[in-house]
């Protein structure tokens, strides 16, 4: 019996979810190639205006990736383009106006839009139910993805409270703390690495610091045994499907 309405067929459906797993999956690996050039050639241009350049268009390509691997539904979409499109303007208008990056509003929209991107793809590594290229990449890429989270953290800490943080080994550092010395910080917090070149001096930025050093710690823990604990499952899962065959 006909309802009068037309499907779509099976194969047709497959063929759209094969497509859209495709993009996801370039998507992923395109993020974390972003994060992981921002992370190697931002020192290299500091301070210059093609590194700016560089710098933004590597941003550009992280906000647009980031998008792409979290947008699954309507409404993840709607956010994702709610709190990356106000990030993404600010990033360019500082080569427009006379806007520093360091200012409140930018540091802001960039740490919500940097936070919704690490929740989502957090949701979708743990509710995954096998480990895979994709499945490594997400997980590589939200660890990489809290460290320049915190960094806009550490700067809008810096931007509120003069003297947050001390340089004992850099006696002609500028008193205030710059994009590069945020999240070169931070990742040294994230990875318990603590050089004490950089060190936290107010109560806030202590408190943040510390936050990050067991964010990272747990999120190292508890991401290998999740990735272990899928690994098991699926194997034993595919050694009782063999085993019922035979």
């Amino acid at each position: 019996m006909h309802d009068g309405q037309t499907r779509p067929a099976p194969r047709a459906r497959a063929s759209e979810l094969h497509r859209f797993t495709r993009i996801l999956r370039f998507s992923i690996r395109q993020l974390l190639v972003c994060l992981v050039l921002l992370l190697v050639v931002r020192p290299i241009f500091e301070g210059s205006a093609t590194g700016r350049v560089i710098e933004s268009l590597l941003f550009t390509f992280v906000l647009i990736s980031s998008l792409m691997a979290v947008g699954v539904s309507h409404w993840e979409t709607g956010l994702g383009l709610f709190l990356i499109i106000p990030a993404f303007a600010f990033r360019w208008l500082t080569h427009i106006l006379p806007l520093q990056p360091t200012e409140p509003v930018p540091l802001i929209c960039f740490s919500l839009a940097i936070a919704f991107t690490i929740w989502q793809m957090l949701r979708s590594v743990l509710r995954a139910e096998r480990v895979d290229a994709d499945v490594l990449c997400a997980g590589i890429s939200i660890y990489l993805l809290l460290g320049q989270l915190w960094s806009h953290l550490y700067l809008l800490i810096d931007r509120f409270s003069a003297n947050a943080f001390l340089y004992p080994a850099l006696p002609d550092h500028a008193p205030r703390l710059s994009g590069d010395d945020a999240l070169y910080f931070s990742m040294s917090a994230l990875t318990t690495a603590g050089f004490g070149d950089i060190v936290p001096r107010s109560p806030v930025a202590r408190s943040f610091s510390t936050l990050e050093s067991a964010v990272g710690v747990l999120y190292l823990a508890v991401l290998m045994g999740r990735l272990v604990a899928m690994h098991l499952h699926f194997a034993m899962g595919a050694a009782k499907t063999g085993g019922g065959k035979s």
